[in-house]
């Protein structure tokens, strides 16, 4: 049986594809506007590379030891800080601040000023203070009068010899004015970072006055007039003033330097201060024998007795500054005492970390300020350095 086959369906055309509308023409590359010329501008300076984040002013970095150091005024016993003042130099002490009163000024001024070696100028200077003992006086006298005619400061005042009642001075200053000026390169001295202040009292309103080489400048006669101790020498004249030794009133100038040391750490933070003071003070072995002893005596304790008194104000400024210190810490920041003007005051302080004071081992080796001669300044000097040295390497 023949079974018919359907024809099998006819095959579909393979599909054309559709045809692809023409790519639109691409646009030709559009030319820039010709520009109007303009007047060519400078171009504006770079921006400095950017910081990072801005933070809250950050303290400036602690700035290693410091030192402040005080000379005293003494007269002759002056030759012991100039030994003081070789060791020191010798140890390699930052001196931040120096102040000076009377002697001690002069020292002051050539330890930072000086045209040379300052050891040497300080040796220079003391071989013209120092005198041969002057056989013609009585032994009281004879190491504190000069003889006439050596190369020295001790101009007589001719008034002095003809008519002592009426004379106010013994000696003249000009020639001591004219040594410093020899000494001392006062344009170095006013452009130290150290800041030298030497003190003198006003006569008239009997004020004690600071002049400073940050503050005005130095000249010879700022250090003349700290050095004007009556009635050796005359009062010095400065702007219309006259002034008298600044031992009169404080022979050691621990107040400038306390101020001093606030005002400096302000401007540059120190990890620690150190605050030296020479204290040429010689407690007496017995009773005064004689009115001469007497007057000495009361000389000494009017110019050396005050630095007991000045030492127990420094040791309650310090105190007062560690409970500064204490009440900062635990006042809120928004505290209205912080805008007291006592607590401003006193928050502009820096206590003094380390406190130390150079003297005498034997105070009666030093002997008597008015004593001049020439072994007792190259003794006094020599025991300066040698002990001074054992205590700055301690």
């Amino acid at each position: 049986m023949t079974t018919s086959r359907k024809p099998a369906p006819p095959k579909a055309a393979p599909r054309k594809p559709a045809p692809r509308k023409p790519a639109p023409p691409k646009a030709a590359p559009r030319k820039p506007a010709p520009r109007k010329a303009a007047p060519r501008k400078a171009a504006p300076p770079r921006a400095a590379p950017r910081k990072a984040a801005a933070k809250k002013p950050r303290e400036r970095a602690a700035d290693g030891h410091h030192a402040a150091l005080i000379l005293q005024g003494g007269a002759a016993l002056g030759a012991y800080e100039a030994g003081v003042l070789q060791a020191l130099l010798e140890s390699g002490r930052r001196l931040e601040i120096v102040t000076g009163c009377s002697i001690g000024a002069l020292m002051a001024a050539i330890v930072v000023g000086s045209r040379g070696d300052p050891v040497e100028t300080l040796r220079d200077m003391w071989r013209r203070f120092s005198m041969p003992v002057n056989p013609f006086l009585p032994n009281v006298l004879a190491r504190s009068v000069p003889l006439p005619g050596a190369r020295n400061f001790y101009r007589p005042n001719p008034l002095w010899f003809a008519l002592p009642a009426l004379a106010t001075h013994m000696y003249e200053g000009a020639p001591l004015e004219a040594a410093l000026k020899e000494w001392v390169d006062f344009d170095k001295l006013n452009a130290s970072p150290t800041e030298v202040i030497v003190t003198a009292v006003e006569l008239k309103s009997g004020r004690l006055v600071e002049f400073s080489n940050h503050r005005g400048g130095l000249a010879a006669k700022h250090l003349v007039a700290s050095a004007s101790l009556p009635p050796v020498f005359p009062a010095t004249s400065i702007d219309g003033g006259e002034y008298w030794d600044g031992g009169l009133i404080a022979n050691t100038p621990l107040r400038p330097a306390i101020n001093a040391i606030g005002k400096h750490n302000q401007r540059k933070r120190a990890a620690l201060w150190e605050l030296i003071v020479v204290d040429l003070f010689t407690p007496l072995a017995g009773p005064p024998r004689d009115l001469i002893d007497v007057l000495q005596r009361a000389f000494e304790l009017v110019f050396f007795g005050k630095f007991q008194h000045d030492l127990k104000l420094f040791e309650w400024m310090n105190a007062e500054l560690d409970l500064m210190i204490e009440v900062d810490r635990a006042l809120p920041k928004d505290s209205p005492v912080r805008k007291h003007p006592a607590y401003v005051r006193l928050s502009r302080h820096r206590r003094v970390d380390k406190l130390t004071i150079l003297r005498a081992a034997d105070p009666q080796a030093l002997g008597r300020p008015a004593d001049f001669s020439r072994e007792s300044i190259e003794r006094r000097m020599r025991l300066g350095h040698e002990e001074a040295k054992a205590v700055l390497k301690a």
